[in-house]
C-alpha cells in the first residue's frame, strides 16, 4: 500500500474558520487556499508519513488518546509571521500554549510515533492536477519530529497560508472539540479527512 503524509490536528469552530479563511482569501499571492470543504484551517498536533495499511490502527490509537482528553478552551493571542525555508513570509495565528493542549500533543506523539516515518516523497501529498506541488511542503513533515521532539518546543499555531495580513495583537477565545487525521495537501494543508474523533465535552 502507498505511504501518505498525514497531519493529526485540532479542527476549529466555525467562526474561527471563517476568520482564517477570510484572511487567507484576501491575499492574492497566498501560498495555498484555505476552505471549509478541504484545506481546513487547523492546529497541528502530529505530522509524519503513514503507510495506508496502518490507517485503521492509527485511528484506533487516536481515538484511545482523545477519549482521555476534554475539549480545550484556547485563545488566539497574536497574528504574526515567520519566514519559510524559501525566505517568504507566512502569516499565522499564535495560540495559547495551555498545559492541556501540550499534553494532548505529547500523548498523540507517543501513541503514533511507532507507526510513523519521516522520509517524504512528493506523491505522498494529495495535490490536484492543476496545482503545482510546493517542494517546501516536504520540509515541514520530514523535520516535524526533530523540531517538536521535546514538549517545550511545541508552539501551537494556525497557519494562514498567506504572505500578507495586517499584523496586530488580538484575543479570540474558542473551544476546540475535534481531532482529525488528514492526508496533507499542498503547503501542508489538512486536505483529505481520514478519521475524526471528538474530545470529551466534560
Amino acid at each position: 500500500m502507498a505511504k501518505i503524509a498525514i497531519d493529526v490536528a485540532l479542527f476549529l469552530p466555525e467562526r474561527v474558520n471563517e476568520i482564517c479563511i477570510s484572511i487567507n482569501q484576501a491575499d492574492p499571492g497566498r501560498h495555498s487556499d484555505l476552505s471549509k470543504a478541504d484545506n481546513h484551517p487547523h492546529i497541528t498536533l502530529v505530522m509524519g508519513v503513514l503507510d495506508e495499511k496502518y490507517i485503521k490502527e492509527a485511528s484506533r490509537r487516536i481515538s484511545k488518546v482523545v477519549a482521555k482528553h476534554k475539549a480545550l478552551n484556547l485563545k488566539i493571542i497574536e497574528l504574526n509571521f515567520h519566514f519559510t525555508p524559501e525566505h517568504k513570509k507566512s502569516f499565522q495565528f499564535i495560540v495559547s500554549r495551555t498545559e492541556e493542549l501540550v499534553k494532548l500533543h505529547v500523548d498523540l506523539m507517543e501513541a503514533l510515533f511507532p507507526l510513523l516515518t519521516y522520509k517524504v516523497e512528493n506523491d505522498m501529498f494529495q495535490v490536484d492536477d492543476d496545482e503545482t506541488f510546493a517542494e517546501v511542503s516536504k520540509f515541514w513533515v520530514e523535520n516535524y519530529d526533530k523540531k517538536y521532539h521535546h514538549p517545550r518546543d511545541y508552539h501551537p499555531h494556525i497557519s494562514l497560508k498567506c504572505k500578507k495580513a495586517e499584523p496586530s495583537k488580538l484575543s479570540i477565545g474558542f473551544k476546540a472539540t475535534k481531532v482529525a487525521m488528514c492526508q496533507q495537501g499542498n503547503y501542508c494543508t489538512c486536505r483529505k479527512i481520514l478519521f475524526e474523533s471528538d474530545l470529551s465535552p466534560f
